[in-house]
């Protein structure tokens, strides 16, 4: 191995390195597949020159020149898509799989065109048995042309394609990164074209090399300061990687030296077999074989670096997942300050809130100070100016009010979080000294950063939770008292009238001459309002006073056979009552008395619109009335299907029917179905109307399993 491949190999493991911290610190990204498979292709550039360095025969240098010729020339293409990728892509089609072929197809196709042959020359290098290296040759060939300017054009495509992107970046650290790449690819293809050049006036074949070695160099330090540049990782995350590759790449030159030296040597010695090639394919099977040891060493290497931090994703993770669930305001914050409290080590935490009303923020609920910090004070200002968390030292102790200084100072007070949600400040948390006695951190102050807007969105999305809460809350109690004021005034209109009925029939009898048959009826009359009065009292009580259900088994042809009886009893048998019953089951479970007043109810608004219809259609006779009463018995409901071919209810009513005092009849209370929907919610189930000129079909579903005590008959 030939010293001159020394900076070619710390360029490759320097290279090899950052295309593998890129990829595994973002593979699922575009950008860094993109960009690790670009770092990958000049370690490969960096293999290339070394080999080529190193090789002991003249088809060996050449063959690698072959690959290290068409890394050159496909360097762009991986430059152009970068630069649609970094720092995002604004544009949704250069994320597809066809632009991908698109871009690499004109160079590939330009390649091929060119194969055999390249514009690439081995040159020896002085002082070195059998060494060699490269530059490339300027022709007229019209492949070489090609190549050079699909080269330059792809350059100045990414270029420009970063050049608008600095335009629209409001970012101020995106916009200094894409204008560092921009630069940094810029002079890189300048370097390697002016290093090109510079060679056919340099006879010097170390100088050719020097230069080119200085520029594979560069180029690694490069993307080192520019993945340092683009904060990929974490410092924390590259110490811990830098440590496990530097003991890999302990391991990897240990093993090299007393291994695969010695086995090359042998080789050469007993079987005449290219050392070199064999090397070469050693540590390429090193590196495969390395990987997962690499992984795995990272990951403890890590895991053991980041205790502290691993544990806090942990639990913040649990933390944010609790936050998720509404919770009073006293046991947010109390969630907050115990997670604070528990993972740095503070004395104690004070919380305090925005209170909108009174334009203060005030502690937490059970904190044992009462401080109110007003929206006008020095530090609300000073908070909602630097909108990241602050240090009390950071402060300008003259404006700080008073009693907030004297309370920063008794709780020796260290950082203040704002909770700050789309510019508005909801609250704030002020940190007092670690129990250690330690500093806090810069990873601790921006982990107090992120944090702080963390639980600013969870406390904003609890507020609102609050908020909807306290409107339904008032909303419900309107609709509460909205729905009394209707009951009160359909209550009062059903007896006002009566009693207007009654008192002018009681002040006609007290009028003189009035003959006994007049008396008679105005008695009639009274006797008659009374007995109104008694009924709509008794739907009232039956409205607002329903008993709790008891399920029994019931037989459901025993409440068909009650249905007509009642119904043929009370109304004129002139209507023709037709039931049809579905047996599914025997017998199922309900509370027969409520069941019979609902059946019985229905019943007798059926009988009305077939009464109604009778009246107002002459082509309707009273003996072409039915009703209809289908039972459906399952496992664990009961499905009534009650039917009526009478007048039927407007589109317009529908809605209403159900209203308590809806009614469309001049006598009616307009109670009887609402005693029905109250009776049928008792049961647990629930009632709909459909209706139509000539149909009317009312539907219940009450289940058999009720939270009450059942008791089987039979």
């Amino acid at each position: 191995m030939s010293v001159y491949s020394l900076p070619g190999l710390i360029s490759f493991t320097l290279n090899f390195s950052l295309a593998v911290i890129v990829l595994i610190d973002g593979p699922r990204q575009a950008l860094n597949r993109w960009f690790s498979a670009f770092i990958f292709s000049f370690s490969f550039w960096n293999m290339a020159e070394v080999i080529i360095l190193n090789s002991s025969s003249q088809a060996t240098a050449l063959f690698w020149g072959q690959i290290l010729y068409r890394i050159i020339f496909l360097s762009p293409a991986f430059f152009v898509i970068i630069a649609y990728q970094f720092p995002r892509n604004y544009h949704p089609w250069a994320g597809r799989p066809a632009f991908y072929l698109a871009v690499f197809a004109l160079p590939v196709v330009v390649l091929s065109i060119s194969f055999p042959a390249f514009s690439f020359q081995l040159i020896n290098l002085r002082g070195i048995e059998n060494g060699t290296f490269f530059q490339m040759v300027f022709t007229r060939q019209l492949s070489f042309i090609m190549l050079l300017l699909v080269s330059i054009s792809y350059i100045i495509w990414g270029v420009w394609v970063l050049e608008k992107k600095i335009s629209r970046i409001r970012v101020i650290r995106s916009r200094n990164q894409t204008k560092f790449f921009t630069v940094g690819m810029l002079i890189i293809s300048i370097s390697f074209i002016l290093v090109q050049s510079l060679h056919p006036l340099d006879n010097s074949s170390f100088s050719r090399y020097f230069l080119a070695t200085v520029f594979t160099f560069l180029i690694a330090v490069f993307f080192f300061i520019a993945i340092v540049q683009f904060h990929m990782f974490r410092p924390r995350k590259l110490l811990s990687s830098s440590l496990s590759y530097t003991i890999l790449s302990a391991i990897v030159l240990a093993v090299y030296f007393l291994l695969i030296q010695t086995v090359a040597d042998s080789l050469v010695q007993y079987f005449k077999i290219d050392s070199f090639t064999f090397s070469g394919l050693l540590i390429f099977a090193l590196v495969l074989f390395v990987q997962p040891f690499e992984r795995k060493l990272r990951t403890l290497v890590d895991h053991q670096l980041n205790k502290d931090i691993h544990q806090y994703r942990e639990n913040s993770l649990k933390l944010f997942r609790k936050l998720q669930v509404y919770a009073e305001p006293e046991s947010f914050f109390k969630s907050v300050e115990t997670f604070l409290i528990q993972h740095f080590s503070v004395e104690s935490v004070a919380t305090f809130g925005l209170d909108e009303e009174q334009s203060l923020y005030l502690p937490n609920a059970g904190a044992s100070y009462t401080l109110a910090i007003p929206v006008t004070s020095y530090l609300i200002k000073a908070l909602e100016k630097r909108r990241e968390v602050l240090e009390f030292y950071e402060l300008d102790h003259h404006l700080l009010e008073p009693e907030l200084h004297t309370f920063f100072e008794s709780t020796h007070s260290q950082i203040i979080l704002p909770l700050i949600f789309d510019k508005h400040l909801l609250g704030l948390m002020v940190l007092s000294r670690k129990r250690t006695r330690g500093e806090y951190s810069e990873d601790e102050l921006e982990i107090f950063n992120i944090f702080a807007r963390n639980i600013a969105s969870a406390l904003q999305r609890n507020n609102i939770i609050q908020e909807m809460r306290d409107h339904f809350k008032e909303h419900f109690q309107l609709e509460k008292l909205a729905a009394l004021g209707q009951l009160t005034a359909g209550v009062a209109h059903e007896i006002r009238n009566p009693l207007s009925t009654i008192s002018t029939s009681a002040e006609t009898l007290l009028q003189p001459n009035i003959s006994p048959a007049d008396q008679e009826e105005l008695k009639h009359f009274i006797i008659e309002e009374v007995d109104r009065l008694s009924h709509v009292l008794t739907d009232f009580l039956n409205l607002s006073r329903v008993r709790p259900p008891e399920l029994i088994r019931i037989d459901p042809q025993e409440l068909i056979e009650y249905l007509q009886l009642n119904l043929l009893a009370d109304k004129s048998e002139a209507i023709q009552l037709a039931f049809e019953f579905i047996p599914v089951a025997t017998s199922f479970l309900s509370d027969p008395d409520l069941l019979k007043q609902i059946l019985l109810n229905l019943g007798i608004n059926a009988c009305a619109a077939i009464q109604e219809r009778v009246n107002q259609d002459q082509e309707f006779t009273p003996d072409q009335g039915r009703i209809i009463c289908r039972f459906e018995v399952k496992k664990t409901v009961v499905r009534i299907s009650f039917q009526d071919n009478g007048i039927g209810i407007p589109e317009a009513d529908q809605e209403k029917i159900l209203e308590p005092f809806f009614t469309t009849k001049e006598t009616g209370t307009g109670l009887g179905l609402s005693i029905v929907q109250t009776l049928v919610e008792s049961l647990g189930g629930t009632i709909a109307v459909k209706s139509q000129p000539g149909k009317t079909e009312f539907s219940l579903s009450l289940p058999t399993k009720l939270k009450t005590t059942t008791k089987e008959t039979n």
